[in-house]
């Protein structure tokens, strides 16, 4: 029988308890690089084409869109009626626009920002998603309580999930099966694709409002991210609860990033929760990176791990109704150091 080689022993140890630490999440440097001044008005979703290095901010007035490099700004790519989501479409240069305030989804060329066609949804289509199974994207209608399909090759809706509560945002596991956050009933409604109807619930204990949802295919967990400071790990097959995380409050945002194992939970006020999922889908310590009040969506850039929020500073009116300081809006990049 051979020696064994101590060296190549302390190295292997070494690169095993390097690799355990990544799996539990180095979080310990994300910080604000930058800041991207840009027109004042309300926003919501962001997405980012990697390829193009391109930024989209769903905004009150429309499309914005942002070039990475640059930092040069193109503010209304395309114009709208308050804008919800901004959903680049995979294998095509399209992008599918969700207009919260005109009952419709706008698809056009995310290049040029020409519109291609408009869709009629259910009533206040919020969030969407894309799922690669059916290659249908899904536009969640918040007051209508039900799914739009849409089928963006034919330029049509092609049907539609009631789902007996208000949806927020939405993840496909790419196998047939999308899970959607359902804010007043604080349950996740899972639906196969192949009968298109919810065909199963999943009870979300301790969450209150979930927004946001994220799925680890490789440890099969669901994240959801809640209003009270919470969230909830959910396991994808079978409901069971995967544990609790303690984060910032009033989250709207959930995003997993599987290169770097990364969860991004951003937070309303003003603060970016960061965990990893280890391969056995138990989180590790939270990171909170200080960001900007309102900075409650954000979009991860696959290839940098950069994240992208979008906030401005709010003030109520003489009415008593939320409004924000004139001159503040701007973009926070946060960044691994």
């Amino acid at each position: 029988m051979p020696k064994p080689n101590l060296c190549a022993a302390l190295v292997a140890f070494a690169c095993a308890l390097a690799a355990a630490s990544a799996a539990r999440g180095a979080t310990a440097h994300h910080a604000v690089v930058d800041r991207i001044p840009g027109p004042d008005g309300g926003y919501d979703y962001l997405a980012v084409d990697a390829a193009a290095q391109r930024l989209f901010v769903a905004r009150a007035f429309g499309v914005m869109a942002v070039d990475l490099q640059t930092r040069a700004l193109t503010p209304r790519l395309v114009q709208a009626n308050d804008v919800s989501a901004v959903l680049p479409i995979p294998d095509s240069p399209l992008m599918l626009s969700t207009v919260y305030g005109d009952d419709k989804a706008v698809i056009f060329d995310r290049a040029t920002g020409a519109v291609l066609a408009e869709v009629a949804t259910g009533k206040s289509p919020d969030a969407a998603a894309y799922d690669p199974f059916s290659k249908l994207v899904l536009v969640m209608n918040a007051k209508s309580a039900d799914i739009t399909l849409v089928d963006v090759a034919k330029r049509a809706a092609v049907g539609v999930i009631a789902l007996g509560g208000k949806p927020e945002a939405a993840v496909s596991d790419g196998r047939g099966r999308i899970y959607v956050n359902l804010e007043d009933a604080a349950e996740v409604a899972v639906i196969e694709m192949a009968t298109r109807k919810v065909e199963r619930r999943y009870r979300l204990p301790g969450c209150e409002e979930p927004t946001g949802i994220a799925h680890d295919p490789a440890a099969g967990v669901l994240i959801a991210a809640c209003h009270n400071r919470t969230a909830k790990l959910i396991d994808a097959a079978t409901g069971a609860d995967r544990g609790t995380v303690t984060v910032g409050k009033d989250a709207d945002g959930a995003i997993f990033d599987p290169a770097r194992r990364l969860v991004f939970i951003p937070c309303k006020e003003g603060t970016l929760s960061i965990f990893a999922l280890g391969a056995d889908g138990k989180p590790g310590p939270v990171q909170v990176v200080k960001t900007a009040p309102g900075a409650r969506t954000a979009a991860l850039d696959p290839t940098t791990g950069r994240i992208y929020l979008a906030a401005q500073q709010a003030r109520l009116d003489d009415k008593g109704e939320e409004g924000f300081v004139p001159g503040t809006f701007e973009i926070l990049v946060v960044a691994p150091q």
